[in-house]
């Protein structure tokens, strides 16, 4: 590997949310009952991991290295992945953020791993995501509790 460089020309991206995003994650982590988690932006890397692929599999997973999800929900007990949240904008309609969304689609359902889509347009209150959430949760999960 090459030296590194004394210095890198960067800078803190600030706000780290737009404020909608952080309005949502606040309204998020209300909405979640004691006992869960909420982290915001997590690559699909950090989350899952490939464990007997076809080379066409693999190919297929490598195309999500750089794609995160908007909001990972985890039982604290062990840190246990249980939901995630997707909060997709008017750009969701176009092909290439579709194409994005299927991929994403396919690793969840392969994985057994709920992925919630909510539309950034729509007003999320407290109470309506404790409904989403608490309707999609296993009732194992909710057991944890």
């Amino acid at each position: 590997m090459d030296a590194l460089p004394p210095h890198l020309a960067v800078e803190i991206r600030t706000p780290f949310f737009d404020l909608s995003e952080g309005a949502f994650f606040q309204t998020l982590e209300r909405a979640l009952p004691p006992g869960y988690r909420a982290f915001p932006n997590v690559g699909l890397f950090d989350l899952f991991q490939i464990v007997a692929a076809s080379p066409v599999q693999q190919a297929a997973f490598a195309r999500l290295r750089d794609e995160h999800i908007d909001f990972l929900i985890v039982v604290l007990d062990g840190y246990r992945p249980v939901a995630a949240i997707e909060v997709s904008g008017r750009n969701a309609d176009h092909a290439e953020q579709s194409r994005r969304d299927a991929a994403k689609d396919l690793i969840f359902r392969s994985a057994g791993l709920l992925l919630l889509r909510l539309r950034a347009e729509e007003d999320h209150t407290q109470a309506s995501l404790e409904a989403v959430l608490w309707a999609h949760l296993r009732p194992a999960e909710r057991e944890l509790v």
